[in-house]
């Protein structure tokens, strides 16, 4: 159904998920960082994804907003990113 590979990291660049807008500054903060992030289409409706994006910032004891995505950033991800942290999202 989906998968979900991290690591921790602590270099990271706020990005508000507009095309062509640049990185905010860099922030040092641990996090855990998205390598991939693979959802089949069929259980995209089902909320696969923010449902992986959930449990991996249980584990690491955060908000799902304070996980940093690795680039690029897909279709799909950008879609997911935006849905789970409208805001925008730490890069790395």
């Amino acid at each position: 159904m989906g998968y979900l590979a991290a690591h921790d990291i602590s270099q990271h660049r706020r990005w508000d998920l507009i095309d062509g807008s640049r990185y905010g500054d860099q922030d040092d903060t641990p996090r855990p960082r998205i390598i991939p992030i693979w959802v089949v289409d069929a259980y995209r409706p089902q909320r696969v994804g923010a449902t992986l994006m959930q449990t991996l910032a249980d584990d690491f004891g955060c908000q799902v907003a304070d996980v940093s995505w690795s680039s690029p950033i897909s279709d799909a991800g950008r879609r997911l990113a935006r849905r789970l942290s409208p805001d925008g999202i730490w890069g790395s």
